[in-house]
């Protein structure tokens, strides 16, 4: 692959020759490994993906845009680790240095297809979510609530990511190895396209620049601003209710803003930590193709799988940590799970009580509300129509 770049490093330099030696030597320990952590992953990868998909098509859940997009998102990382998941176990566990049959030629062309493309598709459905997000606590009423315009929003985000990843399949081709004894098979591999490697690699260095900058830059930078939209938004309508109420903000409503705010900064943390460096990489390796291939990109390529993998794991743990109607759904739906906790609980409550320590008195709001929920009184019913509100939605737990 003679692409006719300049040089990237200067190989008669000490500390890049030091710096490249410790990336092969990377490369070798963690090939050992790398495999086993793959097939972890993936599997207990696609067992959360599709309880999260089974809790969000609950009747109770399945009303909302937001879990939708969700469903979506869960949808493409099973796609991810479904392709990863044969291509690690017939390329790694069962390897042939001599090449395969046509069959598997056609699967490692698709993978490369695939894998780019869901996990693409994963990063702007988060983009998507992020921007119903914003818009609801903006405008209560946004016609981003329904669910169907959410799913349009989806499947036309999967069209253009698939149509984006067209060069990438292109970038490939089945070659043939003519065997030395008539007998035997013809054996097949995949390597890059004759067409993309001609004029200095003009087509491969073309479609290097469209992944990193659509399919890696341009969503994370969407979903960095769309977060800090958001973060901002929380803060005007806390304002807002405040001012509406009278009243000063509790500290237990306080934590659970900032407990909001926290996972919304882990979810674009993790997202920027595992796809921008890759969008800078996809630069990179288009200005300095063959070298950068060869040096950098080789040894850290699993790496960089792995991260992807782990990716496909941040929207199910993100939200059982933020939405409480989720997590109830999913005691409820789980067999014994929901008796097994209660159980602990009980007998918490009664070692606690049997030692001796002093438990905490109910707080001065909870003494003096009624027994019977009727009789509440209208002045209870305006702060909760007003704190419903501000919060953009009526269930705090679902868009915040």
């Amino acid at each position: 692959m003679e692409c006719g770049d300049p040089p990237l490093f200067n190989p008669h330099d000490n500390l890049t020759n030091a710096v490249l030696d410790s990336l092969f030597v990377f490369d070798r320990g963690y090939k050992q490994i790398h495999r086993y952590l793959a097939v972890f992953l993936c599997v207990f990868g696609l067992l959360f993906n599709s309880v999260h998909i089974w809790v969000l098509r609950q009747p109770r859940l399945r009303s909302t845009s937001v879990h939708t997009v969700l469903v979506g998102i869960a949808c493409s990382d099973i796609g991810t680790m479904v392709s990863y998941l044969i291509y690690i176990t017939r390329y790694e566990f069962f390897k042939q240095n001599d090449g395969y049959a046509y069959v598997w030629s056609i699967f490692l062309q698709l993978h490369a297809l695939i894998s780019i493309a869901c996990h693409a598709i994963t990063l702007y459905l988060v983009v998507l979510m992020a921007f119903i997000r914003w818009r609801v606590m903006i405008n209560p009423g946004s016609g981003w609530m329904r669910t169907q315009r959410a799913c349009f929003g989806s499947i036309l985000i999967a069209f253009w990511v698939v149509v984006l990843c067209i060069p990438t399949f292109l970038a490939h081709q089945i070659k043939s190895y003519e065997p030395m004894d008539e007998e035997q098979e013809i054996l097949y591999n995949v390597g890059f396209s004759d067409m993309m490697l001609t004029n200095g690699c003009f087509l491969m260095k073309a479609n290097l620049w469209l992944t990193g900058i659509f399919l890696k830059a341009i969503p994370c930078f969407l979903l960095f601003w769309l977060t800090a939209g958001l973060l901002h938004q929380m803060k005007v309508n806390r304002e807002k209710r405040k001012l509406i109420l009278h009243v000063k903000e509790d500290e237990k409503q306080r934590r659970r803003g900032d407990q909001t705010t926290y996972m919304l900064l882990l979810m674009v943390s993790v997202f920027l930590f595992t796809e921008l460096p890759q969008g800078f990489i996809a630069i990179f390796y288009a200005l300095y193709t063959k070298e950068f291939y060869l040096n950098v990109y080789m040894p850290i390529a699993d790496l960089l799988d792995l991260l992807s993998l782990v990716n496909c794991y941040v929207a199910f743990l993100v939200y059982v940590c933020t939405c409480s109607r989720y997590r109830q759904t999913l005691l409820t739906i789980l067999p014994n799970v929901e008796r097994i906790v209660s159980t602990i609980t009980t007998r918490q409550n009664t070692i606690v009580g049997g030692s001796g320590v002093k438990r905490e008195s109910a707080p001065n709001w909870a003494k003096v509300i009624p027994q019977n929920p009727r009789r509440y009184s209208r002045s209870q019913e305006i702060r909760t129509e007003a704190t419903q509100l501000m919060n953009g939605n009526e269930n705090y737990d679902t868009y915040l």
